[in-house]
């Protein structure tokens, strides 16, 4: 996480903490400015809007974060930093690519459930942010997706290609935005995780025999010009 250096942790709402009872403070002031900019939208939350939900002056916001969008920058890197996490303990336990896809897979459905607004400013309101910010949550995403693709080459035995890369970025924007579909049924949260988990399986499934197929035909519509070549 990209800490604003130049604040003193001892003036500023958003600095790293060091004891409890700030770290307490901390974690409060973020999920007050991240719960406001998931409700309202990023872009429709301005500056005095942030400074009243916080409980300070509009006047004294700045002493605290350099801008608006550096703080939806740290709190969307905050997310993909979470899901890294995430992904890399399941990937420690080296297990088997079927199980180990079953355990990314229920790692990043489950983090909605802590973090249900970061993923709902990370697929909305990510546009919000300039070219620079968003190539470096771009650079996490991509680290996140790596987790997925070896494992999915690990399950096919191929090598990834550029179309089933693509499908792994639209596997990882359904699992950020899937569960804020799905409601609370009846039966619980376990049969919510259930159903979701089941969901995304069946697309996952369903779009690697798609890729499988396309990459079939491909060899086989450029094989005649191949020959004719020779």
């Amino acid at each position: 996480m990209r800490w604003m250096s130049n604040m003193q942790p001892s003036k500023t709402l958003f600095a790293v903490p060091v004891d409890e009872a700030r770290n307490t403070r901390y974690l409060e002031t973020r999920h007050k400015a991240v719960e406001l900019f998931a409700r309202h939208g990023f872009s429709r939350v301005s500056m005095r809007d942030l400074a009243t939900c916080l409980g300070i002056t509009a006047g004294s916001l700045y002493n605290h974060i350099d801008s608006k969008e550096a703080l939806l920058c740290e709190l969307i890197e905050e997310l993909y930093e979470a899901l890294l996490d995430g992904a890399s303990l399941v990937t420690r336990r080296k297990s088997a690519p079927a199980v180990r896809m079953q355990g990314l897979l229920e790692a990043h459905l489950r983090l909605h459930e802590r973090m249900a607004a970061h993923f709902r400013l990370a697929e909305y309101d990510l546009h919000c942010l300039s070219d620079e910010q968003q190539d470096s949550i771009l650079v996490l995403r991509r680290r996140y997706e790596q987790h997925l693709v070896e494992t999915i080459e690990q399950l096919t035995g191929k090598p990834a290609g550029a179309t089933r890369r693509a499908t792994v970025s639209g596997i990882v924007s359904l699992l950020n935005q899937l569960p804020a579909w799905v409601g609370q049924p009846k039966a619980g949260i376990g049969a919510r995780r259930k159903l979701l988990h089941e969901m995304v399986m069946s697309t996952l499934q369903g779009a690697l025999r798609a890729t499988e197929a396309a990459d079939l035909a491909a060899v086989v519509h450029a094989s005649p010009s191949s020959l004719a070549l020779k």
